[in-house]
């Protein structure tokens, strides 16, 4: 963005849950005083070794966003480094969606999709989330250290891990036909 935006900032992340946080990714949907979106702070997270880095999107105009970064973080030792990331967002409303894949080239090589629809956050609705899904942060930790298991299992090959390229990236927008028309 090269600048502070001057409105609010949300955060789509995954909550503490007992005591539990784990987040591989969030985003951070900063806006301009108007409430237009200015642009996307994508901070993730390398789980087996706890550092973060930031990638910067800056947002252009209304409707759905599409970026393409080069990525410049060790994220999981089962993918190599040399890859590019190539995400679409859509406007933050009563629905949100992420979409995120990493590519070698020509070819996909992991894709993650995330749809959400917007809750109040109240006593009431915290209540129901703690009933309905109490440990969903403990869950999605398992989930991804089960599929570490299972791919190492299957001998899939491990990359070393390499420092990060700085402390963060900014993005490259890109129209949605030439971001994702092979996908």
């Amino acid at each position: 963005m090269g600048r502070t935006p001057s409105g609010r900032v949300c955060l789509l992340t995954q909550a503490r849950s007992w005591g539990l946080s784990f987040n591989p990714v969030s985003f951070f949907y900063c806006h301009e005083a108007d409430g237009t979106l200015a642009g996307i702070l994508c901070e993730v997270t390398n789980t087996p070794w706890g550092e973060r880095y930031s990638y910067v999107l800056p947002a252009t105009g209304e409707g759905h966003q599409h970026f393409a970064v080069a990525k410049a973080f060790h994220v999981s030792p089962f993918l190599p480094r040399d890859l590019e990331y190539r995400m679409s967002f859509s406007q933050p409303a009563e629905r949100i969606g992420v979409h995120m894949a990493d590519w070698q080239g020509e070819l996909k090589m992991f894709d993650a999709t995330l749809n959400l629809t917007r809750q109040n956050l109240n006593r009431k609705t915290l209540h129901r989330y703690l009933i309905a899904y109490p440990w969903m942060t403990a869950k999605t930790c398992l989930a991804i250290y089960w599929q570490a298991m299972r791919l190492l299992v299957k001998r899939i090959p491990i990359f070393s891990h390499q420092a990060a390229d700085g402390e963060y990236r900014a993005a490259a927008v890109q129209s949605k036909d030439s971001l994702h028309e092979k996908q």
